[in-house]
């Protein structure tokens, strides 16, 4: 079976585990064509009369951009990593999934997600297939570390749900990050509601987290930022001006500067969620290499009765990422 042509791969060159590349205006466009209108995948359900015997399913069947594994066609196959990059595993409940894999039953996924489960955990090498015969579609390492993120956040929204702890982050983190403890307005409590968000609307999708009124972060960060509101802007009637937001201005006349200036602070506030994220996520890998490595860190910096104008002894956290080891193979 040939392997996939380059233009195939996986369609995730533009989901960096690092999010360098990120794009205002890519976000704003990066909808879920595959979902209906006002369609949450979270409330999908699937309908049993579609269940198919998986077990009768063809590892592989055709050729080229024809091929299908495991009945994944090569759409369904991007879509499927797509999400996979987004949400990572969940709970194998694949409720993520099921809207944007139209006609594809939960068994069908679950098959097809132990197959791509057994492909990252393979030994790299420079087949183009893996030992099964597979086209290679999608770039392990990349593929790995983005789970692991994910995984971490959910693993510290979960700590903080189930009252394991009671803080975001221990103390050396808010010692070696000083804008970790939160500004005028943005504290910790706000810190998880954005981790919680991107659990709900996906990893990187910065403009999807700033839209959902729900979690208030967008307001958060306009107070933080010290930037005017939608009313303070634009010209609207009466009952819309306390409203606050662009949505409720849709029969009004609205004048082009304000417009291009409320975008400009959306611009801001969902820049500001973005690296305000990977600030945590920078702290997330940092606990988790001090964990793995057993690395010794004060419990308590007040407790440490440090001379005024000494530094603590908080680890090299440079030091602490370099003796990570090997990316351990993700089991069910």
């Amino acid at each position: 079976m040939a392997a996939a042509d380059e233009d195939d791969i996986t369609g995730l060159h533009e989901l960096s585990s690092e999010d360098e590349d990120y794009s205002y205006d890519d976000d704003v466009s990066d909808n879920d064509t595959s979902l209906p209108a006002n369609v949450s995948g979270r409330k999908a359900q699937y309908s049993k009369k579609n269940s198919r015997n998986v077990d009768s399913l063809p590892l592989m069947e055709g050729e080229g951009r024809a091929l299908k594994v495991y009945g994944f066609n090569h759409v369904q196959r991007t879509q499927f990593l797509q999400t996979l990059m987004r949400y990572g595993f969940q709970n194998y409940d694949w409720k993520e999934y099921l809207p944007r894999l139209k006609g594809k039953s939960v068994e069908e996924i679950q098959r097809y997600g132990e197959l791509v489960m057994a492909h990252l955990v393979e030994d790299t090498n420079d087949s183009p297939t893996y030992a099964d015969g597979v086209p290679k579609e999608m770039r392990a390492d990349e593929t790995l570390v983005r789970l692991a993120k994910i995984s971490l956040v959910e693993e510290k929204v979960a700590a903080m749900e189930q009252g394991k702890i009671t803080k975001l982050f221990p103390n050396y983190l808010m010692y070696e990050f000083t804008g970790l403890s939160g500004g005028r307005i943005w504290k910790g409590e706000h810190d998880l509601l954005l981790l919680k968000a991107l659990i709900k609307h996906g990893y990187a999708r910065w403009q999807y987290i700033s839209d959902d009124r729900d979690n208030g972060l967008f307001e958060t960060a306009r107070r933080e930022l010290n930037l005017p509101s939608a009313n303070e802007l634009i010209s609207s009637q009466s009952n819309n001006e306390a409203n606050g937001n662009l949505e409720s201005t849709q029969e009004v006349q609205v004048n082009p500067t304000s417009l291009s200036q409320y975008r400009d602070i959306q611009r801001k506030i969902v820049e500001f969620i973005r690296k305000r994220y990977h600030i945590l996520e920078k702290c997330l890998d940092i606990e988790y290499a001090v964990i793995k490595t057993n690395t010794p860190v004060p419990d308590d910096l007040t407790e440490q009765n440090v001379p005024m104008g000494h530094s603590p002894a908080v680890p090299d956290i440079s030091e602490v990422l370099r003796e990570l080891p090997p990316l351990v193979p993700i089991c069910k």
